[in-house]
């Protein structure tokens, strides 16, 4: 039987290489073309010519002539590292997951490795503006997919610890932006205006009892404002308020509820204060949900590996397009532990940063996937 990390020891100096290359990349979403012709480069040294170059993104298919295919996605994009949004770096760790999945298809490629499956490699770009995945979908990167897999590190898990519980594990996720006006008079004259910003902070109030009072207490739920701007003076009542935020869920009826409480209660507060509001909130993402079988195929793969399951539900509250490819085929998206001490950095934080010593075990990981 074919030792998998032997061959991967073979290949580790180019496995560190790809991986500090990506990470020096680091592009924002839609706009990962250094990154992308990287990928693209690579792909063509190792001699492989069926795959589709979206520019930003890519997407093709090893062919073993089989009934079923197996499909891995990476994302690609980084993160804005300052506030003039000038500098990304990959705060999110997509360049592990990207060097991951390159490294994954040049070992099958060199190595000559039998697949039980056709495989489907999917670089995704603009995963962190959550419309990527459907992008891939409407070129066609999904088609004729009969499951599909997606890993994310995460830096609460120790390395060799995963998660891959079936049902949700990520949350569904919807932006909004509501403008709230009112009429602008003399901050000593209030009676002769309309306030939009006591009228927001009443709004603002009252929406967080739509998860304590109003969600189910054992669904998880979350309303989140992140800005709320207006105003020009300390003495003038303005004459409109911006608010935004968003609302996560692991039940989709749960999005459904919170859209509907949002603007009933928007509506009763323009009607105590004799403002007028306007309120957008967008499709966003469903949960991720792990399909029960893919869960139980993966962990009869990796039984008696090194790999520690774990058991107790790990879910979180952020949003992934991963999703959408989830209502195509049945989908496992698999948290990865990358923690190597007891100090968690978390994803998205500026001190964010992977170790490379895990990189090797994923590899390991989609190889035993795919040859199983």
């Amino acid at each position: 039987m074919t030792n998998i990390y032997q061959i991967i020891e073979k290949y580790k100096p180019e496995i560190i290489k790809s991986f500090t290359t990506l990470e020096a990349l680091a592009e924002p979403s839609f706009q990962e073309f250094k990154t992308t012709q990287f990928i693209i480069d690579e792909l063509s040294k190792t001699g492989i010519s069926n795959f589709t170059n979206l520019s930003t993104g890519c997407f093709g298919t090893l062919d073993f002539n089989k009934d079923s295919t197996v499909a891995i996605r990476a994302d690609i994009d980084a993160l804005p590292y300052n506030d003039e949004k000038t500098i990304y770096r990959h705060l999110c760790g997509h360049h592990f997951h990207a060097a991951a999945l390159l490294e994954t298809i040049k070992i099958i490629v060199r190595e000559n490795l039998q697949l039980n499956s056709n495989f489907r490699f999917i670089f995704q770009p603009a995963e962190e503006r959550v419309s990527g995945a459907e992008f891939i979908i409407k070129n066609g990167g999904m088609k004729n997919v009969t499951e599909i897999y997606g890993l994310h590190v995460d830096p609460e898990l120790y390395v060799g610890e995963i998660y891959v519980e079936k049902g949700a594990v990520m949350a569904g996720a919807r932006h909004f932006s509501i403008t709230m006006s009112g009429k602008s008079t003399h901050a000593a004259y209030p009676h002769l205006g309309a306030d939009p910003i006591v009228a927001s902070a009443n709004f603002i109030q009252t929406a967080q009892a739509i998860v304590s009072r109003m969600v189910d207490p054992l669904k998880s739920a979350v309303v989140t404002f992140g800005s709320i701007t207006g105003g020009s003076a300390h003495n003038i009542i303005p004459e409109s308020v911006t608010i935004k935020g968003t609302f996560r869920f692991l039940e989709e009826e749960n999005s459904r509820l919170i859209e509907t409480k949002l603007k009933h209660i928007l509506s009763g507060i323009d009607q105590s204060f004799g403002t007028s509001s306007t309120i957008n909130i967008d499709k966003g993402t469903y949960p991720v949900l792990n399909d029960e079988k893919v869960s139980q195929k993966l962990k009869s793969i990796l039984k008696g590996e090194k790999f520690r399951f774990i058991r107790n539900p790990h879910l979180s509250m952020g949003g992934e397009d991963f999703c959408f490819y989830g209502k195509l085929a049945p989908s496992l998206f698999i948290k990865f532990g990358t923690r190597t001490n007891d100090k968690i950095i978390p994803i998205h934080n500026k001190d964010f940063c992977v170790p490379i010593e895990p990189l090797f075990d994923a590899i390991y990981m989609w190889i035993k996937i795919l040859t199983f």
